[in-house]
């Protein structure tokens, strides 16, 4: 199994369609950035089974993470990580949680943009 050899110093080794089997993401269901992922007891049984991106969702999963942020840590770009994430919870190794935030269309204008403004507010305090 490949460790972290898909990187080096030059760059990427290995193209993100290949992670993927050259799918984009267009057949799986649509996971929001923001919904957290948690590795199931069976996933952290099997997690070896898995590519080295799999086997990382899964270590960095824990009691929940979300999709942008597993992203981030396994370094893959946000359509690789929904893929993955979708082959994982459909074999039973993480489950998506509800982020609780909803998507835009299931806010009114109103709490659409009072969520943008504490947005906002949250990115001007750092």
């Amino acid at each position: 199994m490949i460790d972290m050899a898909h990187e080096s110093s030059e760059g990427r080794l290995v193209r993100p369609y290949t992670m993927t089997g050259g799918r984009t993401g267009q057949d799986v269901p649509a996971i929001a950035l923001e919904a957290l992922i948690a590795a199931t007891p069976d996933g952290r049984q099997m997690k070896h089974q898995f590519r080295w991106e799999a086997e990382r969702v899964i270590e960095y999963s824990g009691q929940g993470t979300a999709l942008i942020e597993l992203a981030a840590l396994v370094d893959v770009p946000i359509g690789v990580i929904r893929v993955v994430v979708a082959d994982l919870a459909q074999r039973g190794a993480v489950e998506i949680l509800d982020s609780g935030v909803g998507s835009p269309t299931d806010l009114d204008g109103v709490e659409y943009a009072n969520l943008l403004k504490k947005v906002l507010d949250g990115i001007r305090s750092l």
